[in-house]
């Protein structure tokens, strides 16, 4: 069985640029979470474009192995590129997750927007950012975990709208056959950024739903956060094998 839960907000900024789409069906499940840039202009527009062609894409029965997911990606690069004009080239983070009727997982992302998997309550899994302060670990500058504090850490180098979005994809990931209980965080830089990952994996120790789980970490970012924080949208997904 999967269980899915979302939150979105907009933090301190006028109005929320980030989008979630999820769709259950003939026991497959998609979530798609994506984060319009907003210096580009027309962030919800693209974020909102990015979610609907993706889960389309699912709905059309596709997305069943890694080249399928990463034509999804390329199909939302292209709606997203449809939208633009002289004036407004927006452009959007997007991860994404399928988990297909034989609990096979697997998974695509585009800039910040992290997925985090987790066995046990343990973390085991978390995509590598296509960022500037992604390629400061990379050169062994920085730890992980000081992407947050990094000055360059908004600056992406891949975003759907753009002739750099080529997607990382994870592919055949048998959660039937690795017994015990699952979990995945897909989320946008806004909420990874105040909630940290030893926080995640002790919040879902405790959590007996992804609601749960979802609104302990919302506590953490309601506290930490400063007034003029980002848009943020975390979605929950829970599979017990």
């Amino acid at each position: 069985m999967v269980e899915v839960a979302q939150l979105t907000g907009q933090g301190g900024r006028p109005y929320n640029e980030d989008t979630i789409g999820i769709s259950q069906e003939n026991n497959r499940t998609c979530v798609v979470v994506a984060d319009g840039v907003g210096s580009s202009g027309g962030g919800e527009i693209a974020s909102r474009a990015a979610t609907e062609a993706i889960i389309e894409q699912f709905l059309n029965n596709r997305m069943n192995n890694a080249d399928e997911m990463a034509e999804a990606i390329h199909v939302a690069n292209k709606e997203v590129i449809k939208k633009q004009d002289d004036k407004v080239q927006m452009k959007t983070t997007v991860v994404c997750l399928v988990i297909d009727e034989f609990e096979n997982a697997r998974w695509a992302h585009v800039g910040d927007s992290r997925l985090y998997r987790f066995k046990n309550g343990e973390l085991i899994y978390q995509t590598a950012d296509h960022s500037v302060s992604q390629m400061a670990v990379f050169m062994n500058e920085i730890t992980t975990s000081q992407i947050r504090f990094h000055a360059d850490r908004s600056k992406i180098l891949r975003a759907l709208g753009s002739d750099s979005a080529e997607p990382d994809v994870v592919d055949d990931v048998h959660l039937e056959a690795e017994k015990g209980f699952h979990a995945f965080l897909l989320c946008t830089d806004g909420f990874w950024e105040y909630v940290y990952e030893a926080e995640m994996s002790k919040l879902l120790k405790q959590a007996h739903t992804p609601e749960e789980w979802l609104n302990g970490m919302k506590l953490i970012l309601d506290s930490r956060a400063p007034e003029n924080n980002d848009n943020f949208s975390a979605a929950a997904v829970f599979v017990a094998s």
